[in-house]
């Protein structure tokens, strides 16, 4: 049996591959000034920089960001050996701890997001301003709906 919009959905399937492809490129080619980062550890570089006025705990960052928690551990553990995140005691709780990004760590930070800019720049310099918004709408509406059908699984499961 054929699904409506089955080709479609295969071919965006296959474009997902290379959007995944072009992400792991994109981590691979870092500049030198960029070496003290491991690979892989930008987005929670980023993400205890939104979070240091109201303390960021790790438990969190891998919640929020659907990782294991053994996954944000090793990262942590690579970001404090490198320097660039620190952890203090949690003054709400003294057995947790609380990740905040040293100065190198927001120097190193600030120079991948402008990397990144620049390397986004690039691959966007022939769309217009309305493509870019649209794809950007469309992209997190597509990211919203794949979550929600994550989180509503279990539903979807019990109601069949």
């Amino acid at each position: 049996m054929t699904h409506p919009g089955g080709t479609e959905r295969h071919q965006l399937l296959a474009t997902m591959h290379e959007v995944i492809k072009a992400v792991r490129l994109l981590k691979q080619d870092r500049p030198p000034t960029l070496a003290a980062v491991p690979v892989g550890t930008v987005g929670v570089l980023s993400e205890i920089r939104a979070r240091e006025t109201t303390g960021c705990h790790a438990k969190e960052l891998a919640a929020d960001n659907a990782l294991d928690p053994s996954t944000i551990s090793r990262a942590v553990a690579a970001l404090v050996r490198t320097g660039l995140v620190a952890r203090s005691a949690d003054p709400a709780d003294g057995r947790a701890s609380t990740l905040h990004l040293t100065d190198q760590g927001r120097d190193v930070l600030d120079a991948a997001q402008a990397h990144y800019e620049t390397r986004f720049a690039a691959a966007l310099r022939d769309w217009s301003p309305q493509e870019i918004t649209d794809f950007t709408a469309a992209l997190q509406r597509f990211a919203r709906d794949l979550i929600d059908q994550h989180t509503h699984a279990p539903e979807l499961e019990a109601a069949r």
